[in-house]
């Protein structure tokens, strides 16, 4: 009842009247206020009600008594085992639901990369590509001193000490790109025509990751000296490289975003990087930890990223996410891992799939949420 309209009542009514209307006045709010606040209780008590995130840990048994002593390589579509015992090699490939089949391994095998339906084995004699299908023999690829692969968009990507391969699947160089005229290699610049016996340093460049950025034309690639590039890739396949950060030890991406770990005056850090289709822009840098720790890998699993320290320990992080929802659906997910991971010794984890993939005490766990 509007103030005007009590005043009028009053006049008209005066005594019982007007103090009949003021009560009328009164008691309504006192019907309606008290209905959004036991809403608000019922929305938060059902809130508290969620059930926690938990954690499903599975252990892959493989056909071997042999100890796992490294990974070579893995992806969203399943990785490739190393097992090591007086210079034999053992090779078995997992998918995501955990189905393991062993792969054709060459001899003096340096390094590997899984594709799509086959692993290219790096050897000192190029490449040799062995295919699930046993029916198909193994393809041998002349490469010079191959030291890296990755796989992406049905290619290998294969880096010697100053040359970049791009391979098909069927074992055919597709193209070659010269890291000298590319990238700013150690060395070289490095030439004195006198006495070039003594003072010539052949350029050179270690390349230990690639990291394609979703579905970008970029990917990150990082060098054994904490350089990073940004790798482009266009349309017409014509390839660049741009120089973006020093001090790098490892990249993930998680959503829209790439988190590169590295080394800070004060300790260590994260770079965080908005990834666009053409380029990269830095968002901020985050202080992670002092000196007295030592971060050496970060990845991404579905609800956060991860970072391993070389003690072992892993601790989860939360990135930003915007929406309220997600965010809090991922604190409880990030919670449920860091639980997981409370008494676990970690010496390798990396993103397997939407799940968690780590290599402790020589057997390999698959780690997930539900």
């Amino acid at each position: 009842m509007k103030a005007k309209d009590i005043a009028l009542l009053c006049t008209a009514a005066a005594g019982a009247g007007a103090a009949a209307g003021i009560a009328a006045a009164n008691n309504r709010p006192k019907t309606e206020k008290p209905a959004p606040k036991e809403k608000q209780t019922v929305k938060k008590a059902a809130a508290e009600k969620k059930p926690p995130v938990k954690t499903v840990i599975k252990e892959l048994e493989f056909p071997t008594e042999k100890t796992l002593t490294a990974l070579y390589t893995h992806s969203s579509t399943g990785l490739a085992a190393f097992f090591g015992a007086e210079g034999r090699h053992s090779v078995y490939k997992t998918d995501t639901d955990g189905n393991i089949t062993e792969v054709r391994c060459p001899s003096e095998t340096i390094y590997a990369a899984a594709g799509n339906g086959c692993v290219m084995f790096l050897t000192p004699r190029g490449g040799v590509f062995v295919y699930d299908d046993k029916e198909k023999e193994p393809v041998l690829c002349s490469l010079t001193a191959p030291e890296y692969a990755a796989y992406y968009d049905g290619r290998f990507y294969v880096f010697s000490d100053s040359l970049l391969y791009i391979c098909t699947e069927d074992g055919e160089i597709e193209k070659t790109v010269s890291l000298g005229a590319m990238i700013e290699i150690s060395g070289s610049d490095i030439c004195d025509a006198e006495d070039s016996d003594s003072s010539f340093t052949a350029a050179r460049v270690s390349v230990k990751k690639l990291l394609p950025f979703g579905k970008s034309e970029l990917s990150a690639v990082i060098t054994d000296e904490g350089k990073s590039y940004l790798m482009h890739v266009d349309e017409d396949d014509f390839i660049s490289f741009e120089k973006t950060y020093e001090e790098i030890i490892d990249v993930c991406v998680f959503g829209s975003y790439a988190y590169y770990l590295c080394r800070l005056s004060e300790g260590y850090g994260i770079i965080k990087t908005e990834i666009k289709r053409k380029n990269c822009d830095t968002s901020g840098k985050y202080l992670l930890c002092g000196k007295d720790r030592e971060p050496v890998k970060i990845f991404s699993v579905s609800c956060g990223i991860g970072v391993l320290y070389s003690d072992g320990l892993v601790k989860f992080l939360l990135p930003e996410i915007s929406a309220e929802r997600s965010r809090e659906n991922a604190k409880r997910g990030l919670a449920a891992y860091n639980a997981a991971f409370s008494e676990i010794s970690a010496e390798d984890v990396f993103a397997f799939g939407t799940d968690c993939g780590v290599l402790s005490d020589g057997k390999l766990r698959i780690i997930g949420t539900e």
